[in-house]
């Protein structure tokens, strides 16, 4: 069988991993359109620790470089801090793509046009010319023209971000920080002693980037700033011998757009649906496992963006008066848990019901 995946990301190269992996028989080609692995960069970098010990897979632990013990959250000059130590850890992202693209077949500089059905299997259009395979899989991001293809009635919300890393003195080398405002929200993460990384979400993020570095008073030199498209929602994510899988297929945490454990763990499950021949599971796979918190986080998230000041606040407290079953059950991969949990305590039931019936 002829496998080609499209985008030589984290998520696309762990898949053909394990598929070279489970079968060595499978004719896993990669096509990438840009001359590099991690390039250009979008993403934060922060991901679980245990991203390494439930992949199966060994990851290039060489691309840690930092990590993180816990969040400081921040809203009108209160905050309070959580504490869980190693919950997180940064990634070199560039070094962290490139180790894994290693020792697997991808063709960079090559852009993926398009695809023909031909009988039993694919004809896909490259700048380099047609190929032929048996399964396309879509690996290529949050723009992904594989999901455009299967796809044309999509659920889906575009959100746009934008980072820098400046050369600075990080303060608190290992907490990340998060500051709250409406719409969206923004993050302070310490790289190493000396560079952080500094974010936020927003309409116009380049110039709202700038901005909040100002607000906050932060002197140093930008090393670097760059963008990046997050799609949240929902969209088909297999139809015939085609299949979607990371970014391409909306599977990211909705609450804090990350995308590299979600994606990682659905390649792991579309890994076993392709050796078992069984492709047409893979939907229904994904979803029993991720579904549940898909869906509670894009509620969450809605309500978040539709808050007032004053019930903006109120959320910020509670969450601060409860910041002792945060530390406690608060899960970097899993947010729908904590999310129960917290509808559960005595007197918080009242004032979300009271949030959601209004906006949900």
């Amino acid at each position: 069988m002829k496998i080609l995946i499209i985008g030589a990301g984290p998520v696309g190269c762990y898949l053909a991993h394990l598929l070279k992996q489970k079968d060595k028989t499978l004719g896993v080609t990669i096509i990438e359109e840009h001359s590099s692995s991690g390039q250009p960069l979008h993403c934060t970098g922060l991901v679980s620790d245990s991203l390494f010990s439930r992949t199966f897979f060994s990851l290039p632990r060489a691309a840690v470089i930092n990590y993180i013990d816990g969040a400081q959250f921040h809203l009108n000059g209160d905050s309070f801090q959580i504490k869980k130590k190693r919950v997180a850890i940064v990634l070199d992202r560039r070094m962290f793509d490139y180790l894994l693209s290693q020792n697997i077949d991808v063709v960079y500089n090559n852009r993926f046009l398009g695809l023909e059905k031909s009988k039993n299997k694919y004809i896909v259009l490259t700048e380099k010319g047609d190929l032929s395979a048996d399964l396309i899989i879509g690996a290529d991001g949050a723009n992904s023209s594989v999901r455009k293809i299967i796809d044309d009635e999509q659920d889906i919300k575009y959100y746009f971000g934008a980072q820098a890393r400046i050369k600075t003195r990080a303060v608190k080398q290992h907490i990340a920080q998060v500051f709250m405002k409406k719409p969206y929200f923004s993050w302070l993460v310490p790289e190493s002693e000396e560079i952080i990384r500094v974010g936020l979400i927003g309409q116009n993020p380049h110039s709202e980037l700038l901005k909040f570095i100002k607000e906050l008073k932060i002197e140093g030199q930008i090393l670097e700033k760059f963008g990046g498209i997050m799609p949240l929602g929902s969209c088909l994510s297999q139809k015939d011998n085609i299949a979607l899988v990371g970014d391409a297929a909306c599977q990211i945490k909705p609450l804090t757009h990350g995308g590299i454990y979600y994606g990682m763990s659905c390649a792991e499950i579309l890994s076993d649906c392709i050796i078992n021949r069984r492709l047409n599971l893979y939907e229904r796979n994904w979803r029993q496992k991720f579904g549940e918190d898909i869906a509670v986080g894009l509620k969450i998230k809605r309500l978040y963006e539709e808050l007032d000041d004053e019930s903006l606040v109120k959320v910020f407290r509670l969450l601060k008066n409860n910041r002792s079953i945060l530390e406690k059950f608060a899960d970097f991969d899993r947010h729908s848990d904590i999310i129960l949990r917290l509808f559960r305590l005595k007197g918080v039931q009242g004032i979300l019901e009271k949030l959601l019936f209004k906006f949900i």
